[in-house]
């Protein structure tokens, strides 16, 4: 049964890394006329995951994590709904994403911390400042200095999306046990 578990944890983590890869790919080609739908259809996503993260929350047991998980479903719902309703939703999705970036790489660098350094994985080190990085290009987006181009703007997330789907491989590698090494 653990295994199961475990298998279906690498499955997902190599799905979401695709994921993180095909949007950070459209949204490098997104040709200019079409960024206004492309951000749109981002907002409506939002809300349709948060959705589906809600409906979980009320049809499953109520953990303490499956109440930070519908924590963040709400928090979700409403940047969707900023994404759609704000004039400028550029800037929204900047934010957004600079967000998610942030709390990424600090989750991969706690990842890297405490499980990749503690099982004495020789790469921990490459995984910590990968992340680091992350971090460092979420607050970027944060600050971001392309809000007026959205075209640019785009440009920059798709490749921060990219950089960020590699950083989910090396983080699926680190993590993963090797055959052949002790496990405590």
């Amino acid at each position: 049964m653990l295994f199961q578990e475990l298998g279906k944890l690498r499955r997902s983590s190599f799905m979401s890394a695709m994921i993180l890869a095909a949007l950070g790919m459209i949204m490098i080609l997104c040709p200019p006329q079409y960024i206004n739908a492309l951000v749109s259809v981002l907002g409506y996503v939002m809300l349709i995951g948060a959705t589906v993260l809600v409906l979980e929350f009320m049809s499953g047991n109520k953990s303490l994590f499956a109440y930070v998980r519908f924590t963040l479903a709400l928090i979700m719902a409403l940047l969707g709904v900023a994404v759609l309703v704000i004039d400028n939703m550029v800037l929204v999705i900047g934010i957004v994403f600079g967000l998610y970036l942030v709390g990424y790489g600090l989750v991969t660098a706690t990842n890297a911390w405490l499980y990749a350094r503690r099982a004495q994985r020789s790469d921990w080190w490459v995984l910590f400042v990968l992340s680091l990085v992350l971090i460092a290009l979420g607050v970027l987006l944060l600050i971001n200095p392309w809000w007026n181009e959205p075209t640019r703007l785009f440009n920059a997330i798709g490749c921060m999306m990219l950089y960020s789907a590699g950083v989910s491989i090396v983080r699926l590698i680190c993590l993963w046990p090797v055959k052949g090494t002790k496990e405590d």
